[in-house]
């Protein structure tokens, strides 16, 4: 049994505890001045007003959180307050304060004639103190050239600093050293347990359907869990809306639609549909390029995405949001003649939410949700057919109670999930006969957490987050083990087999060190009891997910780091991050996709090791004006050690990236021409090369060096679009957007491999690598429509 319980094992944060000891002395309450609390919440939706600016006799206080909420002391008598946000109209209110109050204030969007718009909190990072994690919007998103005409949420937090990309042919997402499977991908509080499509050119979240997306990856708040690298939140619209609108767009590569529609003053719907159809136009325009056309003729690739949204609000009070998604992958490759291979696979997910309003200051939110992934492989040759397939089933139920206090934040609640994994369940069929494997490896185990957090001021220019969560986690029957001995000992069904209970406390300091620059210090211990097993190179739908068994230990890691955020006015954001974290019980899978037909027991072919991840990030972003975008460069290291690999020595993480360079522009030139473009440089990636070869038996043999002792070319390209407009007409607009992915082509390989030439006979052999890539220059373009009716 294992027990993480302790958090003064740790240095760090009993110094952090006794800092919070000694300041708390200083934390006094003015005796002539009385507490203002309120609630700023949307006057048709009834939905919370976030980054809100309240200003007080003229002068800008505060903003509102992202539950609408604000609270501000103020001295005896008459006060005007003004409540400002670009998306509604300005709110000016006369109050006179003679005791502590609590109000509720709404304002109501401005009229526009068809966007919807989105803002970003001014000087927001400078004095939050939460981990609140980076946040970009649908607006941020659209300012990222598309590509083949389709913008990417996922593809946007990757050009942020500290979240590396694994280039061409990689799905994978990188964050500060860490894995992919070591990020918790949430749509709507629902897990997406493989969020890309094939090779990771487009996640599975339509653009249409998603509002914003959040990357925590330092001091991971205490209301999420189980992840060692980072939590990534992707939220639709929560807007009940007032008119039917809808949106639209066509593409060389897929079709898409997003349509909302009020049911009653209290009730709406929206529904988001994403088609492909690259069999017909991606697949021959490669081949045109003067690529291997036998390679791209031979490949057949589609997806799909639905997405289901209904947000309705029950009482002033009371709110009931429902999310839907389903998507697929269909791939099917001949290799030759009589070979073929085939994969799809599938993510489904939904949550149902309530949202109470108990009090001004008290919100309550419980979600029940559920995450299923399939994936199935396949290989036929003539009259035999074998294939493996991979199965998780997640139930999850959630509730909190979030509190605003006159300086504290407090939020409390528990969680349950219970999962179901099948990783790899074998099957081959020759000439109609069906082999026996015996019983599938099949896992359960659940997860029960509690968890609180409470953010306050301990004085005008320091604040504090602390937060912790306690998760007791169980792996149940049925079961069969297999000792050392070759002995068996089964367990019955809902039988505990083994459980472990461990702590992930957070703790973020935040210090101000003029009105637009501060210092935050953060320190985290994570746990992760879920394993992603890789079986190939490159992070691909083949790789699986485990639990923590008895041998199976759960992944550990602790992380700090120090930033420096200054503002430049209300134009310009910027921040230097530099973070050290330490990970244990790392997992590495001994055999290859091939082994899993055997049906072998897993977890007794497993590695175990560690790694060390330490880097700088830079940052600017400017936001307002004709030119705006952001540049991010993130200088960083990350290593491992596994006793079986390398002799035992430290060697480079696969996607260890000393540098790594992203920049992004939009320039609006007028109300009709928009331009934007994006350039990515990073190191490449780190492989094993032979060092030296030997002719034995007539066969070419290879000595290979230090595991992971080469890199790849670095990688690097530049995108670019250019938009128009239409004039806009009473109900409707349009956009033509015309887009080229990799610029000037640069051909950026997604692996190596190394070929030898010559006479065996003669003993003149030569072996020289060789590199694939699989992505040119690519020029698209999209047509997009919006239509929006009366109200």
């Amino acid at each position: 049994m294992y027990s993480y319980i302790s958090i003064f094992r740790f240095p760090v944060f009993k110094s952090i505890f006794i800092f919070l000891l000694v300041c708390s002395a200083h934390a006094v309450f003015s005796q002539d001045q009385y507490l203002l609390e309120g609630y700023l919440y949307d006057g048709r939706s009834q939905a919370p007003v976030s980054n809100a600016s309240l200003s007080i006799n003229g002068s800008t206080k505060l903003l509102s959180n992202d539950q609408g909420y604000f609270s501000v002391k103020l001295s005896a008598g008459k006060h005007t307050l003004q409540f400002s946000h670009l998306a509604y109209d300005t709110l000016y209110q006369e109050l006179s304060v003679n005791a502590n109050q609590q109000v509720r204030f709404a304002l109501f969007k401005k009229s526009s004639l068809m966007a919807e718009v989105t803002i970003s909190a001014k000087g927001k990072s400078v004095k939050t103190i939460a981990p609140d994690g980076q946040t970009l919007t649908r607006t941020d998103i659209e300012k990222i050239p598309a590509f083949l005409g389709q913008r990417d949420p996922l593809k946007a937090i990757q050009a942020m600093p500290g979240s590396a990309k694994g280039g061409d042919g990689n799905s994978g997402f990188y964050v500060r050293g860490g894995t992919s499977g070591q990020n918790l991908t949430m749509f709507n509080d629902a897990t997406i347990y493989n969020p890309s499509h094939l090779l990771g050119f487009f996640s599975v979240f339509n653009n249409t359907a998603v509002q914003e997306i959040k990357l925590h990856k330092s001091a991971i708040p205490a209301e999420f869990g189980g992840r060692l690298s980072s939590i990534i939140e992707i939220n639709s619209s929560k807007r009940i809306v007032d008119s039917v609108s809808a949106e639209g767009d066509i593409s060389l590569l897929a079709a898409s639609a997003n349509v909302q529609t009020p049911i009653t003053s209290n009730w709406s719907v929206s529904t988001s549909a994403r088609k492909t159809f690259m069999n017909y136009t991606v697949w021959p325009q490669l081949s045109s390029l003067g690529l291997d056309a036998r390679t791209f003729n031979n490949i057949r690739y589609d997806f799909f995405d639905l997405n289901l949204n209904s947000n309705l609000r029950i009482t002033p009070k009371n709110f009931l949001y429902f999310s839907a998604y389903t998507g697929g992958d269909d791939f099917a490759f001949n290799a030759r003649i009589n070979v073929s291979n085939g994969m799809d696979w599938r993510n489904t997910a939904s949550s149902l939410t309530w949202r109470s309003i108990l009090r001004d200051n008290v919100i309550l939110n419980t979600t029940a949700s559920y995450s299923g992934y399939h994936f199935n492989f396949g290989l036929q040759q003539d009259n035999f057919l074998a294939g493996i397939s991979s199965d998780i089933k997640d139930y999850n139920l959630k509730s909190n109670v979030s509190v605003y206090l006159e300086k504290h934040h407090l939020k409390a609640g528990i969680q349950y999930i219970d999962h179901k994994l099948k990783p790899n369940t074998p099957s081959i069929t020759s000439f109609g006969l069906d082999y026996e494997f015996g019983t599938p490896n099949t896992y359960f185990t659940d997860e029960t957490s509690v968890f609180a957090s409470d953010e306050f001021e301990l004085s005008d220019v320091t604040g504090i987050y602390a937060g912790v969560r306690l998760t007791h986690y169980r792996q149940k029957g049925p079961y069969t083990m297999e000792h050392e001995d070759k002995t068996e000992t089964s367990y019955s069904k809902n039988s505990v087999v083994s459980a472990f209970t461990f702590l992930e406390p957070s703790l973020a300091v935040r210090h101000l060190l003029t009105d637009n620059s501060s210092l935050k210090l953060s320190v985290s211990r994570n746990v992760q009891p879920l394993h992603l097993i890789s079986v190939t190179a490159v992070n691909f739908p083949a790789d699986f997910w485990m639990p923590s068994l008895s041998s199976l230990p759960a992944e550990k890691g602790q992380q700090i780091s120090l930033g420096y955020f200054r503002n430049f006015g209300s134009e310009y954001e910027t921040y230097v991050d530099v973070y050290f974290k330490k990970m244990n019980g790392l997992v590495e899978f001994s055999g290859g996709i091939m082994n899993l037909i055997d049906n072998l027991k897993i977890e007794n072919n497993l590695l175990f090791g560690s790694g060390t991840a330490y880097g700088a990030e830079f940052f600017a972003k400017k936001r307002t004006g004709k030119l705006t975008g952001w540049i991010g460069y993130t200088l960083a290291k990350s290593s491992r050690s596994f006793d079986e690999i390398n002799k035992g020595e430290s060697f480079p993480a696969k996607y260890d990236r000393r540098h790594d360079l992203s920049l992004i522009s939009a320039y609006d030139l007028n109300q009709r021409w928009s331009f934007s473009g994006s350039f990515t440089y990073a190191t490449g990636s780190a492989y094993t090369s032979p060092v030296s070869r030997y002719l034995i038996s007539g066969n070419v043999v290879n000595e290979y060096g230090p595991f992971n002792g080469s890199r790849m070319p670095a990688y690097h390209r530049m995108d670019f679009s250019a938009t128009y407009k239409s004039k806009p007409r009473k109900y409707f607009r349009s956009e033509l957007s015309l887009s080229v992915y990799n610029v000037y082509n640069k051909q950026n390989p997604i692996y190596v491999y190394f070929q030898a030439e010559g006479d065996l006979k003669e003993k003149r052999v030569s072996v020289s690598s060789k590199s694939v890539t699989i992505l040119p220059v690519l020029p698209s373009i999209n047509y997009r429509i919006f239509f929006k009716g009366n109200k």
